[in-house]
């Protein structure tokens, strides 16, 4: 099985387990909207994946054969999302900074984000099974 399995397996899945992740901090930022002195949290990922993949000493590459194509990350292992809290804004005088309007759109575009990337993995998946239907 370890022959036909490929870094997409990987990315979708580090992609999926951050939009899981960012669900849950917008939860807890919408449940505190009322917490006097609370600031909001967000996931930071997609930034740090577009900046490993673009600088290629931060992303090493796998190759173990002289045919292997380069520059093409292969190991997502070290980019993981990260949880921040914003600290500089206040909406409320009580120095909360949520705004459920805001959390709630961001909530809408993960939910959006989340359905394409398991479609993505569908995708994945079904091309390997007709593959392995092939060799019967």
């Amino acid at each position: 099985m370890a022959g036909i399995y490929n870094s997409s397996f990987d990315f979708l899945g580090k992609a999926m387990d951050s939009t899981v992740l960012r669900h849950k901090v917008i939860s807890q930022n919408i449940a505190n909207v009322d917490t006097p002195g609370y600031k909001r949290r967000e996931v930071l990922f997609e930034d740090f994946l577009a900046s490993a993949m673009g600088n290629p000493e931060k992303l090493p590459l796998k190759i173990t054969d002289s045919k292997h194509i380069s520059n093409i990350p292969t190991e997502l292992n070290q980019v993981d999302p990260k949880v921040v809290q914003i600290e500089d804004t206040s909406i409320t005088n009580d120095g909360n900074n949520v705004d459920v309007d805001r959390e709630n759109a961001i909530m809408s575009e993960n939910g959006i984000r989340y359905l394409t990337l398991t479609r993505l993995m569908e995708i994945n998946v079904s091309n390997y099974n007709t593959v392995l239907r092939g060799f019967k």
